[in-house]
């Protein structure tokens, strides 16, 4: 199992959650509960289709000092 971080942003209405390390992976959603769960679907959306397109996942990781 692969694990990814999500940042939850609160914005009008909502929340927003991007995933760090896959470029242009996000959601919105009401809640935040919502969001985490479309940002699962987002992942496996985008690593999809990442394998669809260019064969291997690349994956940037950001390590905090």
């Amino acid at each position: 199992m692969r694990k990814f971080v999500v940042a939850l942003h609160r914005s009008r209405g909502g929340y927003s959650a991007s995933v760090s390390g896959l470029p242009g992976c996000w959601s919105w959603a009401s809640s935040q509960v919502e969001a985490i769960e479309l940002a699962r679907e987002a992942i496996r959306a985008w690593l999809e289709e990442q394998r669809f397109l260019s064969g291997p996942v690349l994956v940037v990781v950001e390590i905090a000092p």
